[in-house]
Parts: C-alpha cells; structure tokens; sequence
C-alpha cells in the first residue's frame, strides 16, 4: 500500500489491489504496475499511486498511470550496456548468476525475433514502394483530368 498507516484522504483503507488495464480482458486480465485500486472506508474506490508515501488519486486508472513518471529519474541519455567482460559476477549467488544468464538468453531469442519481423517488414515496404509510386501517378492523372474538366 503506497501510504504506511493504511489512511487514504483521510480514510481508512479496508482493501487494495493493482489496477487493470483498458486492454486487459476476463480471458487476459492485464494489470498496471504502478497503479493501485483502493477500496475505501465509505465504500468509495480511487486509484492510488503505488510509490511509498505518495498520496496521489484520482477516479479512473489511466488519471494516475501518468503521475508515476514524477517517481522516476529523469536521465539526459541512456546509458550504454556493458560489454560482457566488464560485467563481475564474481560476489553474486550462483540462483542470481544462472537468472541473469536465462534473462540473457531470453533477450536474444527476443532479439532474434524482433530482428526477423523487421527485415519482413523492410522486404513489404520495398515491395509495396513502386506500386504507391504508380498509384501516385494514377491519381494525379485523374486529378489533371478533372481540373481540366472544371
């Protein structure tokens, strides 16, 4: 619960939970992270900001999703990744060593994937260019003709 002593505008909280999202549906219910759905003592339900302490509501979900980024720090750039060799593992537990090394191999296949789509996507536009070029023509053609007409 984002306030320690369970009082939410003044109000007791009698339940919580993470808020669901407009795309979320009763086969694929979907949840924001950051967005909490509070049951309050007069029966009334806001959404709560999930950061400790931060007392900020509002009545719908998507009014509070776009507070979190407050919490956030703000970066000029992103930071470059490590190369692999810069990385010491060395004082990690060997659970956390073999998660990250699944998480690595997961963001590959990943990788991969998004890599495959892109280059179908890349070959689809190089074949659609020339017929857009060519349906261009047509239409300024068409629109010569009727200006003409005019």
């Amino acid at each position: 619960m984002a306030t320690a002593n369970g009082i939410l505008n003044g109000l007791e909280v009698i339940e919580f939970e993470f808020a669901e999202t407009p795309r979320s549906t009763p086969e694929n219910p979907r949840f924001f992270k950051e967005v909490l759905k509070v049951l309050l003592a007069d029966g009334t339900v806001v959404y709560n900001c999930v950061w400790p302490e931060c007392e900020f509501t509002r009545d719908k979900a998507s009014g509070v999703w776009p507070h979190v980024k407050a919490h956030k720090p703000q970066t000029t750039a992103p930071k470059a990744a490590a190369s692999p060799a810069e990385v010491d593992v060395a004082g990690l537990p060997l659970a956390e060593v073999i998660e990250l090394a699944r998480k690595a191999a997961w963001y590959r296949v990943e990788l991969d994937s998004a890599l495959k789509k892109l280059e179908k996507a890349e070959r689809e536009v190089g074949e659609y260019k020339p017929r857009a070029k060519a349906a261009e023509k047509q239409l300024a053609t068409i629109r010569s003709a009727f200006a003409a007409v005019a």
